[in-house]
């Protein structure tokens, strides 16, 4: 077994890979495991974009070439721009290398990278995107929002579903009609259930005497309070 030394071990978070038959080495999720990294593998770039909404990941490590490669990027980053996001594939030019780089890939992986490179680049990447991000979590799974001082609080479908959303764009203000996109006919029937389902939710972590690391924002939407914040954003209100 792979292990690492003082606070490394706390320094390991949940990577999502996208292998493809194009890299050697599909052993790269056991190695990562060994490390005491949390890995789901996926057999395809859309597979991955079908789950993002759903569970929350801290990096992605994009495994194989794809023509629209940049496309892809731009889209992960829409959906998950809280998350890290590594690119390997074999033969590829510096000029796909900077398309992605500019797409927004925090890295390029080269195709010789052996386990404990990967397991020092990973660590690398998840301890600055780490760097004011919220102490919060969502154990997707368990149903369950679990706080820095050990605080739980039960969820249900819709509001794992929204806080997931949140916890993936940390920082960022997500409009009330992104959460459900075509749940209903009406956007503005949708922007109101999730008011109807975070107003739910406030009520809920009260009884728990939590307080929600949430706000909402006046005619937009809701943002994750980052980490150390220490006043609320202009325009924004804990409702």
């Amino acid at each position: 077994m792979i292990t690492g030394k003082g606070n490394f071990m706390l320094e390991r978070g949940v990577v999502f890979v996208v292998q493809s038959d194009e890299i050697a080495g599909k052993n790269l999720a056991a190695a990562l495991r060994q490390f005491r990294w949390d890995v789901r593998v996926f057999d395809s770039l859309a597979a991955l974009q079908e789950t993002l909404p759903r569970h929350p990941a801290d990096l992605l490590v994009l495994r194989g070439s794809c023509a629209a490669m940049p496309e892809l990027i731009v889209g992960l980053r829409r959906a998950a721009p809280g998350a890290s996001v590594v690119w390997q594939a074999c033969g590829a030019s510096p000029a796909e290398r900077a398309a992605a780089l500019d797409a927004g890939v925090d890295a390029c992986a080269p195709a010789t990278t052996e386990p404990l490179e990967w397991d020092a680049l990973l660590r690398s990447l998840y301890r600055r995107a780490r760097r004011g991000m919220c102490a919060w979590r969502v154990v997707a799974p368990a149903r369950l929002l679990v706080g820095p001082a050990g605080e739980r609080l039960p969820l249900t479908v819709r509001e794992r579903a929204i806080l997931v959303r949140l916890f993936n764009a940390p920082g960022h203000c997500l409009h009330r009609e992104s959460f459900f996109p075509g749940a209903a006919g009406d956007p503005l029937d949708g922007a109101r259930r999730v008011d109807v389902v975070v107003s739910r939710l406030r009520s809920k972590a009260r009884r728990f005497n939590i307080e929600l690391p949430v706000l909402a924002v006046r005619g937009w939407g809701y943002i994750l309070l980052p980490q150390g914040v220490a006043r609320t954003p202009a325009g924004a209100d804990k409702g």
